[in-house]
């Protein structure tokens, strides 16, 4: 196959998002024009209303505001927010690029979205306030594959704690006339649905689930519940289901369920326009909880992690995570997030030009074959507060048997486009500017998927990409930061993603005595780092971040990501090093996991990672959250000297947060009720 590099013009206004420009531009030829693409847009100064009435001018007929967002949220102006939309293609491309005149100051592109899963007519809804006990506390979750049926999630008598379900990856109950997208299931309804499909004391699950929109056999859509264990089950399990300590009358659950889509593809699906939907989604249910007139407090998990971004507190989720915390004053909430698994990923570079004394850097990416979705790698810029940053870096890309691509610096208008001999593009290499509070550059290499079931599908090669950065105008105290995004496909999905790595020859992955080294050596002048993996999800001031320890082995997980983050003078306060502490993920390195909920009633499974750390602090912050006056992450650095769990070795506090801390999770039945 013949590979050839075409330098592009950077003509008319450039593009936001890199991966979204890639995805209408080359990778979506077979999406008709007229089809949906869920999405979250940042306005600047704008409310959603203007949004609306300025898109309609141009746009008539290509643009759904959900009605999520009732007349109070649509006629707010701050001066940032993020908000969910479902628009067509053309409307993107146009909001995706600096100046479209709507307002719109970032894009991220989520799913294709089919008309008929959409109800355009929906309206908004007030939500009724439900009094509600003086110690009451609401938990909440955001997952795919959610078992809201299992038998942890009820109260002694059999009656449902999940006091709603958003289901967003299912076709609407035109019935339900304020949910645009998904199903809303309440406490109600579930109730009803439970006692209908249970005869002789057992409950037909496979009829429950699918009576919801979870499972749909008959139409081929694959959903996490079909299969004996599912993340989301799990992680709820942990971090309400039953326990002695707790009085679960005073524990109603709400939770939103997010389409497996974008769970199983992480490469350039971006599952934040769902994410943004059902936080929304969320935050209007947990303020209907009152007790003398005030919300109860609200306690959400959300046990999700990814690589990339510019991890510097910064980012359009960090931002989203405090625009939901804040946005009900009257109510106190705490948010739980994993500190991630990427600790050997090899997904993390470092171009530091002074450390080595070279005018160039190598970095060797592995792509590997049958990989069926793209592979992004993110070179990000030192922040810099001038209107034209610096040209810090070029880079500079060699595909296996193909020839090296000319020069990207980091200035506007820099692409270049890899061709097959048929013309079709399978690489690009461009750099984008990420606005305030970022203000960074980044340069962004997209690589097509290396194997397809689609026989007309542009495929890039496989093997050793070869990337070259040359000094440029950074200086010595300057550092590229480098992120491949998550592409594997997780546990349980159908194959399809394959991780791409960093493959330096002088990486060093193992210790004296092989086992993994889960630290860079010291002095190590390797530019793929261990250090600075914390999840790109996790990288905000407020939330509580927790990393993952081994009981018996009492060390922390090999894979459990660590700090720090790169400080900008943009970066929020409190900054954030690495976690705020650990929790158990592992019984140990044979008995991998811990136990929680399958998918199915009366069945326990194993998972481990940090996504099952983090809910057990969820579980403790709910007995807490009601009496203590401190934030959420001053909660629990005092809970881990109350509790503490001693860790064989001390590890750098850019690893384990304040240290680790022991919360049992026992398992037993609610008391009956007469």
């Amino acid at each position: 196959m013949t590979y050839d590099w075409i330098p592009e013009a950077g003509d008319g206004p450039a593009p936001i998002d890199a991966v979204t420009f890639t995805r209408l531009t080359y990778g979506v030829s077979s999406v008709p024009d007229t089809a949906w693409w869920s999405a979250m847009i940042e306005l600047d100064q704008t409310s959603i209303a203007e949004f609306q009435q300025a898109v309609a001018q141009d746009f008539p007929q290509d643009l759904l505001v959900p009605a999520a967002y009732d007349a109070n949220d649509r006629a707010a102006r701050p001066e940032r927010q993020f908000v969910a939309i479902f628009a067509r293609r053309a409307l993107v491309d146009i909001l995706n690029r600096h100046g479209n005149g709507y307002g719109v100051v970032n894009v991220h592109l989520g799913l294709v979205t089919p008309a008929d899963w959409l109800n355009v007519d929906a309206e908004p809804q007030i939500v009724p306030v439900a009094e509600v006990a003086v110690d009451t506390v609401v938990t909440g979750m955001i997952d795919d594959g959610l078992g809201i049926a299992h038998e942890l999630f009820r109260k002694g008598n059999g009656s449902t704690r999940v006091d709603y379900c958003a289901i967003l990856p299912t076709p609407p109950d035109l019935r339900d006339v304020h949910t645009s997208q998904g199903r809303a299931w309440n406490a109600r309804q579930i109730d009803s649905l439970l006692q209908a499909l249970t005869w002789s004391g057992f409950l037909d699950e496979e009829q429950f689930y699918t009576e919801t929109g979870q499972i749909d056999l008959g139409a081929g859509k694959f959903s996490p519940l079909s299969l004996q264990r599912s993340h989301g089950t799990h992680v709820m399990g942990l971090s309400t289901g039953y326990a002695p300590v707790a009085d679960v009358t005073t524990r109603p659950i709400i939770c939103a369920v997010l389409p497996p889509r974008v769970v199983e593809d992480t490469s350039g699906i971006s599952l934040l326009p769902s994410l943004c939907l059902a936080l929304q989604m969320l935050s209007k249910r947990a303020s209907r909880f009152q007790s003398g007139g005030r919300p109860v407090p609200f306690v959400l998990n959300f046990s999700y992690g990814n690589f990339s971004g510019p991890h510097d507190g910064t980012d359009e989720v960090s931002r989203l995570f405090e625009q939901f915390l804040a946005a009900d004053p009257a109510q106190k909430r705490w948010m739980t997030l994993p500190a991630g698994n990427g600790n050997l990923a090899r997904s993390h570079g470092v171009i530091a030009f002074a450390e080595t004394d070279r005018s160039e850097i190598e970095l060797s990416l592995r792509v590997l074959p049958d990989d069926m979705t793209a592979s992004h790698v993110e070179f990000w810029m030192p922040y810099s507060k001038a209107k034209t940053p610096r040209d810090f870096v070029s880079i500079t890309v060699t595909p296996p048997f193909g020839p090296e691509s000319a020069t990207v610096d980091a200035k506007k208008g820099q692409k270049q486009t890899l061709r097959d001999r048929k013309g079709q593009v399978v690489a690009t290499l461009l750099y984008t500017y990420e606005p305030a509070p970022t203000a960074r550059g980044v340069i962004t290499l997209a690589i097509e998927p290396t194997a397809s079931l689609s026989g007309d599908r542009a495929l890039a090669p496989s093997g050793r990409w070869k990337i070259t950065a040359k000094q440029r105008e950074l200086s010595p105290d300057q550092k590229i930061e480098v992120w491949i995004r998550r592409d594997q496909t997780l546990p349980g999905y159908r194959p399809g993603g394959r991780q791409s790595y960093f493959d330096n020859g002088d990486y060093q992955r193992f210790g004296p005595f092989g086992r993994p080294l889960p630290v860079d050596p010291p002095d190590d002048i390797c530019p793929v780092r261990r250090s600075g993996t914390l999840s790109g999800f996790a990288d905000g001031s407020s939330p509580m971040v927790v990393a993952a320890y081994t009981e018996q082995s009492r060390q922390l997980s090999d894979y459990s990501a660590a700090g720090p983050l790169t400080e900008t003078p943009m970066s929020p306060t409190p900054f954030r090093e690495g976690p705020d502490a650990a929790a158990k993920a592992d019984q140990s390195v044979v008995t991998w996991g811990v136990l929680s909920a399958g998918s199915r009633c009366g069945s326990y499974v194993r998972l481990n990672g940090t996504s099952v750390a983090a809910p057990r602090v969820a579980r403790l912050a709910s007995e807490h959250i009601g009496n203590c006056e401190h934030s959420a992450r001053e909660w629990l650095a005092h809970a881990v000297q109350e509790a503490p769990f001693e860790l064989a070795d001390k590890p750098a506090h850019t690893r384990m947060g304040q240290g680790g801390i022991s919360i049992p999770v026992e398992w037993t039945v609610g008391p009956k009720q007469d």
